[in-house]
């Protein structure tokens, strides 16, 4: 495995993912509006949008902060780091997926 500074290249990854996340999380969040992730120029008919947009948002600031701890856990062990991604995406996959049904494009 590549290493830079002592450091895997899947800890800058997932500090990168952790800043995105954190990013797009508060933009759905403040906003209202799930622009950033679907499209600006979305013309879909949203269930109820503005929850969309609040869960959402909160959903990806949760997978932010679970790609932070990936983050701090790499130090430590990078095989405890990546099988922690790995559920942290399948859970949030799974999430985004009710949330998607109950409140996102009919």
């Amino acid at each position: 495995m590549f290493e830079f500074l002592g450091l895997s290249d899947l800890t800058w990854l997932s500090g990168i993912l952790c800043i995105l996340c954190l990013i797009f999380g508060l933009y759905m969040v403040i906003t209202k509006s799930p622009g950033i992730v679907r499209s600006f120029k979305d013309t879909a008919d949203y269930k109820d949008k503005e929850k969309y947009s609040y869960h959402g948002g909160i959903l990806i600031l949760a997978l932010g902060g679970a790609s932070l701890l990936v983050t701090v856990l790499s130090f430590f062990s990078t095989l405890v780091s990546n099988i922690l991604g790995v559920i942290a995406l399948i859970v949030f996959a799974v999430f985004w997926k009710k949330m998607n049904d109950q409140y996102g494009p009919e």
